[in-house]
């Protein structure tokens, strides 16, 4: 009987926490860094991560029949992780008492992630300068397809790039050479920062009855 009361109560806390926290979430980004930090092989912070993925039933839009566009996002957050901790790219920040804020993402839709299509995430750090640092992602099906490409601007708080790019040069004891910015990126950038400046937003005040 007290083992019922034992199981019983464990669901009854599983259920809970599914219901204040989306738990599903948190394991999966755990089980990320946990696989990055032992499981995989270190690279370079320049070379390109990936990390494996598949479309489930949780993932798929209201059609039933391909993934949601908003799931491609969430999906970054594990290829981030990922890429983040094999790099030692987080660490290094932490290690400089910064921290890192997303501020800027574009997503461009190619093509369908059908239901239970493999497929792969790839990241990269294309640029960086003083105060963020530039990646890029590709979601990739089988044979080569291209479904989505992201960019996506990560901006450092209490630190800077070169700093931190420093004391990874120092680490692997070897100079990390800024590469030079792809042609469509210097103008996503300066878009952005465009946008950012912008005046003329106004704010329009709603009243409800």
């Amino acid at each position: 009987m007290t083992v019922c009361y034992i199981v019983g109560a464990f669901l009854v806390a599983v259920v809970v926490l599914y219901g204040l926290l989306e738990l599903h979430y948190f394991l999966r980004t755990f089980l990320s860094v946990l696989l990055a930090r032992f499981c995989k092989k270190k690279v370079h912070i320049l070379q390109e991560t990936v990390v494996k993925g598949i479309c489930l039933t949780s993932d798929i839009d209201t059609f039933l029949y391909h993934m949601n566009n908003a799931r491609f996002m969430r999906e970054l957050d594990f290829a981030r992780a990922d890429f983040y901790e094999r790099t030692g790219l987080f660490r290094t920040i932490k290690a400089k008492g910064g921290s890192i804020a997303i501020c800027a993402t574009t997503i461009r839709y190619r093509r369908f992630l059908k239901l239970f299509s493999r497929y792969f995430i790839t990241s990269k750090l294309l640029y960086w300068d003083n105060k963020s640092f530039y990646l890029q992602y590709k979601f990739i099906t089988k044979g080569g397809l291209i479904n989505a490409f992201v960019i996506q601007e990560v901006k450092m708080i209490n630190c800077t790039c070169e700093s931190i790019l420093e004391s990874i040069s120092q680490r692997i004891k070897q100079t990390v050479k800024k590469p030079e910015p792809p042609e469509f990126l210097v103008k996503w950038i300066e878009g952005n920062s465009n946008l950012q400046d912008d005046k003329s937003a106004s704010i329009t005040t709603i009243t409800t009855m």
